[in-house]
């Protein structure tokens, strides 16, 4: 979960938001500095466990490595390698996986 800090931080500012001493706007950057938060923290736990849970995901959509190589514009080989853990995925290919294992495939075909 978040930094428990930072959460509480957020629910301080909400009050006072609700106040009127904490503007909209600032609300605004605070929500969005708690959200990036937790959404880092959600891509270092895919990444971490990353293996099973592709291999998870393949098999829940029902597809082969080669297809979803295709639809992350990856190699098949880097699939292969992310599934025996011999590396891991980063950056956009990470994002992807993270967004298909949440929505499905739907959400980049």
């Amino acid at each position: 979960m978040a930094d428990e800090l930072l959460l509480k931080a957020q629910g301080i500012a909400q009050r006072f938001h609700e106040s009127g001493t904490v503007s909209q706007t600032t609300m605004r950057e605070i929500n969005k500095i708690v959200d990036e938060a937790i959404q880092e923290e959600k891509l270092k736990a895919f990444a971490e466990s990353s293996a099973q849970r592709i291999r998870a995901l393949r098999e829940k959509e029902k597809i082969s490595q080669g297809v979803l190589a295709r639809l992350i514009n990856m190699s098949a080989n880097s699939i292969q390698k992310w599934e025996r853990d011999e590396t891991k995925p980063t950056g956009a290919a990470l994002i992807l996986l993270m967004l298909i294992e949440e929505k499905g495939l739907q959400v980049i075909c």
